[in-house]
């Protein structure tokens, strides 16, 4: 028998998850049908996107307000799939804003909502766990962090740690990657990782290149920026003009290759750090929105750190550099103290193991785990 399974990632790190976890799906049930929204990680997996994943890609209170109109558009558009399509059961990733105006109408016509990645409740109001419990209507929570399920099953959401699926890459072992894109092997190697949002690569990407600009010239630089095949056309003219030359790419293997032959990595804040910091890649991270977005984020966050990194270790081991301290002068200065530090970046490594370690499920696959979930509603 056939089953049936409705799957939505709003962006570029969800799609990495619903990637993993299909795969995974398809391992343990012989049968299933799949539509949804997602990327390339989906879409390798046989997901033939409903519309463009990067419709839903944004963030910030008031960068979202100009997209209003084509998101209330694909919300419609969603719910009427879901209705033809009629799912065994609703797989949501992320994107709490799009993802659980679906969920309410998925329960509506009493689908199940399995949702994956919790609301970061410790960061912002523990109130909203027993919000999400009570009033958003999901069956059971997929938990990327050891500590988040006792904040959802407390008020009696069904919550289970999964683990995180970045510690089952592979790590590639390609000493060619240099040689196929031209980069010397003598040049320090930076990657350049800007964010998969328009907004964030309209914000940081002129940023990031000025503060790579302004290192010392004792050195070679060469510049290694992984993206989206979609965000290309957006970021061509943007490094036109840098005066450094940028070798884009933009496939899944690539972006791990770059990562192992990468001396260090400029990264706007975000999954990309765990990726970054599992590959043992030193890393600057920053991050900038509008003002009165980080005014209002600001009043709201409860943590000390934006990386996951840093949150996991209770410390800051990625150097942070967040709103007005996000410039190049900053960020440059940051950038030659790691890379002239060899003693720094092997204490960064020590303490990249120690966060990875806490994101494993002991003797399971995350995405395993996950499926075994989400498989219980198929049967």
């Amino acid at each position: 028998m056939t089953r049936r399974i409705f799957i939505i990632a709003g962006e570029a790190s969800g799609d990495f998850l619903g990637g993993q976890l299909l795969q995974s799906l398809k391992q343990q049930n012989s049968n299933i049908e799949i539509a949804g929204i997602g990327g390339q990680h989906m879409q390798a997996q046989g997901l033939k996107s409903l519309f463009p994943m990067a419709d839903l890609s944004l963030y910030g209170l008031f960068e979202l307000l100009p997209h209003l109109f084509n998101i209330f558009k694909r919300i419609k558009q969603t719910k009427e799939a879901i209705k033809v399509f009629r799912p065994d059961v609703l797989v949501t990733i992320d994107s709490p804003g799009f993802c659980f105006r679906i969920a309410k109408y998925a329960k509506q016509l009493n689908i199940p909502v399995v949702h994956y990645v919790a609301p970061s409740v410790w960061a912002w109001k523990p109130g909203r766990a027993e919000k999400l419990a009570k009033k958003v209507t999901v069956d059971h929570l997929l938990c990327l962090l050891p500590f988040e399920p006792p904040y959802f099953t407390c008020h009696g959401l069904p919550s289970t740690f999964v683990g995180h699926p970045v510690t089952e890459v592979i790590l590639p072992d390609d000493t060619h990657f240099r040689e196929s894109l031209k980069i010397s092997r003598e040049a320090t190697l930076i990657c350049v990782l800007p964010g998969s949002r328009k907004s964030e690569i309209q914000k940081l990407l002129k940023i990031f290149l000025e503060a790579i600009s302004k290192l010392p010239l004792n050195r070679r630089i060469e510049v290694v920026l992984p993206t989206l095949p979609h965000l290309v056309p957006l970021i061509e003219p943007l490094i036109k003009d840098a005066g450094i030359p940028v070798k884009i790419i933009t496939t899944v293997e690539e972006k791990w290759q770059a990562f192992m032959q990468s001396s260090i990595a400029l990264a706007a804040s975000g999954t990309v750090s765990l990726e970054l910091a599992y590959a043992g890649v030193p890393q600057v991270i920053a991050y900038k929105v509008s003002r009165l977005t980080y005014w209002i984020a600001k009043c709201l966050v409860k943590t000390k750190y934006a990386s996951l990194v840093n949150i996991l270790n209770n410390e800051m081991v990625v150097p942070e550099y967040l709103q007005s301290q996000c410039n190049s002068a900053f960020l440059s200065k940051q950038l030659d103290a790691i890379l002239t530090d060899s003693k720094y970046q092997k204490q960064m490594r020590q303490k990249y193991k120690d966060a990875i370690n806490a994101l494993r499920v002991s003797g399971a696959c995350s995405s395993d785990v996950a499926a075994s979930v989400v498989s219980k509603f198929l049967r």
